[in-house]
């Protein structure tokens, strides 16, 4: 098992909580993991192994030589703020302040800064690349590309609608169940925010993946980053699910992480 801690660092006056796995090389490459809508850090248990699908990941990571970063964003998990306040920008905030810290974290850095999204975690991933330039390369998984189409899709219009017109916050009831509330900016945000167009400004590499199967992302998102993207990328496709067939057994999840680090340039340890 690879040594874990517990790290804060602060955005806005609020504190954002996250896990630090470390590998065993010295100044290893660190990759930032940024989780999904609703989700935490640890994200989605898988039932099997006990463990969530980031935080699994994060140990699969330090095998190839990757330490990481799994955040919680302000307002979810242990990070400070509420949920109500929170907006893809802020968000982006929270990825940005996080790559300051893994900077900061070592006295000599780690000697390369990857960013690694999940669903609305990889629309945060793309725009902060974009707008800043600095991870030396991205992972988009199942990324949210048109937000405006697919999170209307999730909830229903007609209950989109009404929330971007409301100046307050809104109750949401959520498909698998949970009640959300969500403030007018975030609902400005899914309407405003382009990530297609933030990633077009992102010079590094860029790793997109796309399953067959998964109905919560519309097929052929994947190949509009890549046409929206300048620089090198590569398209991963595979028949999976939303949460990579983890309700069956981690074959595939461990099989996108392995060709994520490959692609970030891994010499396993």
């Amino acid at each position: 098992m690879a040594e874990e801690e517990t790290v804060s660092f602060e955005v806005g006056g609020c504190r954002v909580v996250g896990t630090l796995c470390l590998a065993a090389s010295e100044n290893a490459p660190i990759v930032v993991l940024l989780h999904g809508f609703g989700g935490t850090r640890h994200e989605l248990m898988i039932s099997h192994t006990g463990t969530g699908i980031l935080a699994h990941t994060a140990e699969k990571l330090a095998s190839l030589g990757f330490s990481s970063l799994r955040i919680d964003f302000r307002g979810v998990g242990e990070s400070g703020g509420h949920f109500q306040d929170t907006t893809y920008n802020r968000q982006v905030e929270d990825c940005i302040a996080a790559m300051d810290f893994v900077s900061d974290l070592l006295s000599a850095g780690p000697n390369a800064i990857f960013l690694l999204g999940w669903s609305q975690g990889g629309l945060v991933a793309a725009v902060a690349a974009g707008r800043t330039n600095r991870p030396a390369a991205v992972a988009l998984w199942a990324p949210v590309g048109e937000p405006k189409v697919s999170f209307p899709a999730l909830i229903g219009r007609d209950v989109y609608e009404r929330a971007l017109a409301s100046r307050s916050p809104t109750n949401i009831q959520m498909p698998w169940g949970v009640l959300l509330t969500l403030g007018h900016e975030f609902f400005a945000d899914v309407e405003n925010l382009d990530p297609l167009n933030e990633i077009a400004n992102y010079r590094g590499r860029v790793f997109i993946a796309e399953g067959s199967l998964d109905t919560a992302i519309p097929l052929g998102t994947a190949a509009k980053f890549a046409q929206a993207h300048k620089g090198a990328h590569q398209v991963w496709e595979a028949p999976m699910d939303h949460i990579f067939n983890t309700s069956e057994n981690v074959e595939m999840l461990d099989k996108l992480i392995t060709a994520t680090a490959r692609f970030f340039g891994a010499r396993p340890i």
